[in-house]
């Protein structure tokens, strides 16, 4: 394996206003649910279960990390929740891609609008923005890439900016 194949990095996604928000709504549905189901009607009992659930989920994601690891010409990018479970979000091949772009997000819109963000959505951070082909169709995605991977990036894939 060529030592310069490897790249392994992660980064803490902070909260923005409208994640702030789509908690604080989950929560308060559920608590409004909760009073309504013992007071009113027991048939918001299933929209407390609902709510229960969704909160759970946005306990899941208020500590959520992504991991972007590239091998060998693959690209995989994972979720990290509360340092303990992992989902696979993204994976590409690099012949897939069509261009990338290491810089600002805002500077990167000659590839197209970003379909999935990736990014830890902190202002002023280096992304890399890439134009993958899937089976799925054609995506615009946005990660960070860490100091290795750009130097990969600028070494091996120079000629698909």
């Amino acid at each position: 394996m060529n030592e310069n194949s490897y790249s392994e990095y992660a980064v803490k996604v902070h909260q923005t206003a409208e994640m702030k928000a789509k908690r604080v709504a989950v929560i308060g549905l559920t608590a409004v649910s909760l009073v309504l189901s013992l007071m009113v009607f027991w048939g918001f009992l299933l929209l407390t279960a609902a709510g229960a659930v969704g909160c759970y989920l946005t306990y899941l994601s208020s500590d959520m990390e992504y991991e972007t690891i590239f091998l060998d010409g693959t690209l995989e990018i994972s979720a990290v929740y509360q340092k303990s479970r992992r989902k696979k979000k993204f994976q590409c091949e690099m012949k897939s891609v069509a261009g990338y772009h290491v810089g600002k997000k805002e500077d990167a819109v000659r590839l197209g609008k970003i379909t999935k963000d990736f990014s830890s959505h902190v202002e002023g951070q280096t992304c890399c923005v890439m134009k993958v082909g899937t089976e799925k169709g054609t995506h615009v995605i946005c990660f960070e890439p860490g100091k290795e991977l750009e130097e990969i990036l600028e070494r091996r894939y120079r000629t698909l900016k």
